[in-house]
């Protein structure tokens, strides 16, 4: 009799069939921030490897150089301006996904898959209709505004508030990105985990700032690279989640930024005596965060799918923007877009391929 309740083998079997997809975005991180890429000054280790792994797309831009707009593109696939998410200011509103708009949580979770959010939503921030929650995210943990302090942090779990117990910000989301996908190993899910790193306040481990001071760089710099080290260590813990549900093959893992580097802070930003100026390698491109040039706009991504894509390290030289990603994802999980709003971009698997110019 217990077994009429058990999902049915097949079942099970189907469900695993349907590629997740964890979609991981860093907040204002270059390509110079990767330890492969500027001499390990940096160090990314599980980044690093993912490289190796994985289709990294050369010519990949974000919906706009700051962050607001861009998550928009990203989770609507189209163009910021048209979704009312025009700049951060969100004590304006400007910072809202028009509820006229469909997002990817929508259309995930009308085709079927547990979605969840670990991390900053930042496209409505004060008021309830631009949660994520009524966005087609059936799980939050994570914060709605601009930026929040790495230790002194209040969570927003699905509309309830969470304290800070003075752990280190980027480690809990990465603990809560880890729970979701051990929670639904046996269900089809899309994961954003939009990290708050490294954007400021900025703030690190002592530890692992005093090593990059080590390596005779200021410590405006040291600490955006611990910073982001402490982020590659939780993108470790979500691929190691993944090969330990068996999940690693048929997840598309995705990591990418929301735009280029910050150079320039405010000084309530940075601890007392640090530089506002982080100016650090960047690839040679000009410009950087709110500028038009290369360095604001032409973000990494890399994208791992081991069931669906060729195996190993690829060059991918097509020029793909973010709003390229909803009807991409949704095409590689066989699902119905949601919405009778027109995209302002295309299914790009043929192009990651290398089958379409």
């Amino acid at each position: 009799m217990g077994g009429t309740c058990a999902p049915k083998l097949d079942t099970i079997s189907a469900q695993r069939q349907r590629p997740n997809t964890v979609l991981m975005y860093a907040d204002e991180m270059g390509y110079g921030d990767f330890g492969a890429h500027n001499d390990g000054y940096v160090q990314t280790p599980n980044l690093d490897a993912l490289i190796g792994e994985s289709h990294c797309l050369s010519q990949h831009y974000p919906g706009s150089p700051v962050r607001s707009p861009a998550r928009a593109a990203l989770l609507t696939g189209r163009y910021s301006h048209r979704t009312g998410a025009v700049t951060p200011q969100e004590v304006r509103g400007m910072d809202r996904i028009a509820t006229r708009e469909a997002t990817i949580g929508d259309t995930f979770k009308a085709g079927g898959y547990a979605t969840g959010m670990a991390g900053k939503w930042h496209n409505g921030a004060l008021d309830a209709r631009y949660h994520p929650n009524p966005r087609g995210f059936d799980e939050l943990v994570g914060f709605r505004g601009g930026w929040a302090d790495y230790y002194r942090w209040n969570l927003d779990v699905n509309g309830l508030t969470r304290p800070s117990d003075g752990r280190y910000l980027t480690d809990v989301l990465s603990e809560e990105a880890v729970s979701f996908i051990g929670r639904h190993a046996f269900d089809p899910f899309l994961l954003m985990v939009p990290f708050n790193a490294p954007h400021s306040p900025l703030q690190a481990p002592d530890v692992i700032v005093e090593k990059y001071i080590g390596m005779d760089l200021s410590r405006d710099v040291a600490l955006t690279y611990a910073m982001i080290e402490v982020m590659d260590q939780a993108a470790g813990r979500i691929l190691t989640e993944l090969e330990y549900q068996g999940l690693d093959e048929n997840t598309i893992v995705m990591f990418t930024s929301d735009n280029g580097p910050a150079f320039m802070l405010r000084s309530d930003q940075v601890p007392s005596g640090v530089n506002i100026d982080t100016t650090r390698y960047n690839w040679g491109f000009n410009g950087a965060k709110g500028s038009v040039y290369e360095g604001g706009i032409r973000v990494p991504m890399i994208m791992r799918w081991t069931n669906g894509l060729p195996s190993g390290h690829h060059e991918v030289t097509n020029l793909i923007h973010f709003t390229d990603w909803l009807p991409t994802l949704a095409a590689a999980a066989g699902i119905d877009m949601q919405g009778d709003l027109p995209l302002d971009r295309n299914n790009v698997l043929p192009q990651i391929l290398g089958e379409q110019p």
